[in-house]
């Protein structure tokens, strides 16, 4: 099949589905003009079906999605116009409808909707707050004294599923922890620390979800990882009392110098482990494993970090600055967004740094100090499609 000619030749195509027994054609092969596209091939299905009120399909061949004219793809995939194509259709992803709309007085800067309790979001007014999955607004969390550029939620391990520590990152440099307890429409409130060590803006913060420990990236070039369970306190402090002991110098003296020791260990000194490296704003932070971090960042690369020595473990350039980063779980999948207005997937098993997929789509790079906009990513999103499907049928 040649680049000319492929859109004017037939091809014979075999439809397979998932879908229920209703919603299936028979497998026998016909043949279909190599011109048609998404919209085409739904047409034709939906004929076949006999259906009254046509169903869109999205459309798979080995795994790849239809978004060319079916000769095109098969021009791509190498296939050869007298074989038989097998084509997987599936319901297709329609436009979102908002099911709720909470106004917010100032930007809002991140979100995190990982915990099933609530939902997190971060704001230009330094605050950060919870909301119900229905968008009713819980409770509003205080202690920066800058905006925040992300949040992450980090839920018990425990068999308590409605406690969870809600971690901030701030241009004040910090980041703050805050144990927090959802019961229905009820937020309590827990103990809260602050973490201290970051010479600039704090860009980033992640949750490692199976240990306590989380992540975090800044504006002065380093990662770092930190202990939930570390930092220090936030307590009003007695003064009062120091004032007016009669105590000697001497048991004075060494107070003074208990209390240094004390703050010491609370400000989590010698528990957060530095990652150095990277030569400009580490931007963004996820989690591979327990045993292995990723940070992007403006240098034009993405690097894997071993949690327990804090060495680079990996490191490959990236075709702009990374604003944003996704990872799978087993590692097997990376994404990120940058400054080139790309959201570039890529296997890091590859022995190259070439993107396997680039999705364009976005008009605009927009980058604020400390704000980012998130990708998280969906590698094989048909079950959930057609349980989506099924389900809107009874509704």
């Amino acid at each position: 099949m040649s680049a000319n000619d492929g859109n004017d030749v037939e091809i014979a195509v075999s439809f397979v589905t998932r879908l229920p027994e209703e919603f299936r054609v028979a497998d026998a092969a016909i043949a279909v003009p190599g011109k048609l596209t998404r919209y085409g091939l739904s047409e034709v299905v939906n004929h076949l079906l006999g259906r009254e009120t046509p169903v869109p399909f999205d459309f798979l061949v080995d795994g790849n999605l239809l978004r060319t004219s079916l000769a095109k793809l098969a021009l791509r995939l190498g296939k050869s116009a007298e074989a038989t194509m097998v084509v997987e259709y599936m319901p297709a992803l329609g436009p979102p409808t908002p099911a709720e709309e909470s106004p917010c007085q100032e930007w809002v800067s991140s979100v995190d909707g990982s915990w099933a309790k609530a939902v997190a979001t971060g704001s230009f007014d330094g605050k950060a707050r919870l909301w119900t999955p229905k968008g009713k607004l819980l409770c509003e969390l205080e202690g920066h004294e800058a905006h925040l550029c992300a949040v992450s939620l980090s839920p018990s391990t425990s068999s308590a599923e409605d406690t969870c520590v809600v971690l901030t990152a701030s241009a004040d440099c910090t980041v703050r922890s805050h144990a927090v307890t959802v019961d229905g429409k009820k937020c309590s409130f827990g103990e809260q620390r602050v973490f201290k060590g970051h010479e600039a803006t704090v860009t980033d913060v992640a949750a490692c979800y199976v240990a306590q420990i989380f992540a975090t990236t800044s504006v002065d070039r380093t990662a770092r990882l930190w202990k939930i369970g570390g930092g220090e306190i936030v307590e009003e402090k007695v003064t009062k009392k120091r004032k007016t002991s009669k105590k000697s110098s001497k048991e004075n003296e060494k107070d003074d110098e208990n209390d240094e020791d004390s703050t010491e260990k609370k400000t989590g000194l010698g528990e957060e482990l530095v990652l150095r490296g990277h030569t400009d704003r580490v931007q963004a932070v996820a989690w591979e494993s327990a045993q292995a971090v990723w940070t992007g960042s403006f240098d034009c690369t993405v690097r894997s970090w071993d949690v327990e020595t804090g060495e680079e473990k990996e490191k490959h350039s990236t075709s702009s600055g990374v604003h944003c980063l996704a990872v799978a779980e087993d590692g097997n999948k990376m994404a990120w967004g940058g400054a080139d207005r790309i959201v570039s997937v890529w296997d890091p098993r590859e022995t190259t740094s070439k993107a396997c997929l680039k999705l364009k789509s976005h008009e605009v790079c927009r980058s604020f100090t400390g704000a980012s906009v998130n990708v998280s990513m969906t590698f094989d999103a048909r079950e959930s499609l057609m349980k989506t499907f099924l389900d809107s049928r009874h509704t």
